[in-house]
């Protein structure tokens, strides 16, 4: 029974400790992380935190064209 509550325990940890660390990737190019979810799901693109944290640090040119759309957005609010 306790070695089971355990599991669970660290298994949520884990998945909490990703999702910061993802969110934090995220963050190095933005500013805001709520503005740019907002933009996210406003313009429908489809993507979780884990696939654009990985686009952070392999595709560095789809990042600047996705943070130019970004600008874009918030200049014609």
């Amino acid at each position: 029974m306790k070695k089971e509550l355990l599991q669970t325990r660290s298994r949520r940890n884990k998945k909490r400790i990703f999702r910061k660390k993802n969110i934090n990737h995220i963050k190095l190019l933005t500013t805001k992380y709520n503005l740019f979810s907002f933009f996210i799901s406003t313009e429908s693109i489809i993507l979780n935190k884990k696939i654009l944290s990985e686009l952070v640090f392999t595709e560095g040119g789809s990042i600047f064209s996705l943070m130019q759309w970004n600008f874009r957005f918030y200049l014609r609010l």
